[in-house]
């Protein structure tokens, strides 16, 4: 999107003003000019970017001033800043209509020392999940990577997918009274039906995180039956069955709100990683158990398979199955686990 920070900002603080009174009070173009410090004739310009360029729908009124009619269901970074409010962790947004990955973006950035950056997408033509699997990013769902400095030993790096997959579940069943559960290792699941991913990339360097790229997808307001047209194109021995919060609540879901709700929960679990046994505590609380099959390796010829019964997690964040009546430790390498 090209837009300056500074036009960026003005646009923020004029939807602050307008959404005061959204759908039944008008803001005076004079009131609005004396607040942002510019001319009334920048007013009218900003006025007219949102309308043309962004989608917003905004009454006017000669002498009268204006009203904020519609809001576009657009991840504007904005919107999200306006709902997100302060935040140590997000302190820049950057916005793509459309993508190949956030991931590989937010990556680049990175590898060139940036940090604190969330970059989001409405649709990803590349999206890609865990062991470079396809992830079907279609308008509707919320995509976005994060890049974090987390001061977690690298013993930990399973528990911090974990965590991430905790604050996904917090936010959806605190927000939406629903029972979404972790997935062992990185995927969030309503009914048994995948509703979220998590892939994260790190940068370790002699036992140290230098970064995390923490991406998720959230099936939000997607089609269920336009992913499942696309997984024919997809890696169907690994798919189990894919929901959406639309598909769950019988509603489409606000995402600017779902995505800043979701981005303060991430930053309150992060703050958290170094109580470790609290962390595990909250996990252990949220995993789906129960009957497995595993599938460990990549190829058919090398693969080991285990049928057992998830029953924990360690405490390196590890799955406990046991099988043929031992416990058996599952590690998060290239794994794939699928509820029986």
């Amino acid at each position: 999107m090209m837009i300056t920070e500074s036009e960026r900002s003005r646009l923020r603080d004029l939807l602050s003003m307008l959404r005061e009174g959204e759908g039944g009070k008008y803001v005076s173009g004079e009131y609005i000019s004396r607040a942002l410090d510019i001319s009334r004739e920048a007013v009218w310009k900003y006025i007219s970017m949102l309308r043309r360029r962004y989608g917003y729908r905004i009454d006017a009124k000669p002498r009268v001033g204006y009203m904020l009619v519609h809001r576009p269901d657009k991840l504007y970074p904005w919107e999200i800043m306006l709902e997100l409010g302060r935040s140590d962790m997000v302190k820049e947004i950057i916005y793509y209509d459309e993508v190949e990955s956030t991931q590989d973006v937010a990556l680049r950035l990175a590898e060139q020392g940036r940090d604190s950056i969330l970059v989001v997408a409405e649709r990803q033509s590349r999206g890609r999940g865990r062991a470079s699997r396809r992830w079907i990013s279609p308008e509707g769902g919320v995509w976005f990577s994060l890049i974090i400095k987390p001061r977690i030993s690298v013993r930990d790096v399973t528990l911090l997918s974990l965590a991430t997959a905790l604050a996904v579940c917090n936010t959806i069943n605190g927000k939406f009274n629903l029972d979404a559960r972790i997935k062992w290792p990185n995927d969030v699941i309503i009914n048994y039906k995948k509703v979220a991913g998590i892939l994260i990339d790190m940068s370790i360097e002699h036992d140290t995180i230098n970064y995390a790229v923490v991406g998720i997808g959230v099936n939000a307001n997607v089609s269920i039956d336009s992913i499942e047209r696309m997984i024919g194109h997809a890696d169907k021995n690994h798919y189990y069955g894919s929901t959406s919060l639309m598909n769950e609540l019988g509603r489409a879901v606000d995402r600017v709100m779902l995505l800043a709700s979701l981005l303060r929960e991430l930053e309150h679990i992060y703050s958290r990683l170094a109580y470790k046994d609290e962390m595990l505590a909250a996990i252990r609380a949220t995993i789906m158990l129960g009957p497995v099959h595993v599938i460990e390796g990549e190829g058919d010829d090398d693969a080991l398979t285990i049928d057992g019964v998830a029953v924990d997690v360690d405490d390196d964040g590890s799955l406990l199955v046991k099988s043929d009546g031992m416990v058996k430790k599952v590690t998060s390498g290239y794994v794939h686990v699928r509820y029986v």
